[in-house]
């Protein structure tokens, strides 16, 4: 999450489904815009980076009658008014699968780049301050984490992490049975309480 030079602006040509039309995303360092209305003659929906607040992101099987016949690449950001921009791109039957993961791939470190890599630092300068934060129902501060009340706060010493394709746990190392786990796709900024808790971890404050 260090400093970088400027960046420049990324456009990506979003097709959903074969069926759908070329619609333009554009990841800008001060703007995102997506082109989601139904109509081509409608303004393309804006956030500014100052408004962006959340992110969720994954990949979810697409099943047929008796097994996985595809798969769907969900990308949503969320502004601070509660609008929510849904990026999809869908493969059915191994149909563009490499093509649209790659894709997919891009946008998500884009999107992170661009925007969260800030929100990150700004949640780490907090704990540095010696402010607590709270994400996804999960308190840190500068003597640990609590992310269950059954189990009490772990010190930074002994906080455990795993990081899975589509989830992300926290546990105790005193008690590894204990843990809670964050869906990437589902849950809201879990790439986030990611990104501060192992920024933490590596900096011991």
């Amino acid at each position: 999450m260090g400093k970088t030079d400027p960046k420049p602006t990324l456009e990506f040509m979003i097709k959903s489904t074969i069926m759908d039309r070329q619609r333009l995303l554009v990841v800008d360092p001060e703007y995102l815009e997506f082109d989601d209305q139904d109509r081509m003659s409608e303004l393309p929906t804006r956030f500014l980076k100052a408004e962006i607040e959340g992110l969720r992101y994954g990949v979810k099987a697409i099943r047929g009658y008796r097994f996985r016949i595809g798969r769907t690449f969900h990308i949503d950001i969320r502004d601070v008014a509660g609008r929510i921009i849904r990026i999809r791109l869908k493969s059915v039957y191994l149909v563009r699968r490499k093509l649209l993961g790659e894709k997919y791939q891009a946008i998500v470190g884009a999107i992170l780049r661009y925007y969260f890599h800030d929100i990150m630092r700004g949640y780490v300068q907090q704990l540095r301050n010696g402010l607590p934060v709270d994400l996804l129902g999960v308190n840190l501060n500068g003597e640990g984490v609590l992310f269950d009340p059954t189990v009490g706060r772990v010190s930074w010493d002994f906080i455990g992490t795993k990081r899975f394709w589509h989830y992300y746990t926290l546990f105790s190392e005193e008690n590894p049975g204990k843990y809670r786990a964050f869906v990437f796709v589902d849950d809201w900024n879990a790439g986030v309480l990611r990104g501060v808790v192992e920024t933490i971890l590596k900096d011991k404050l």
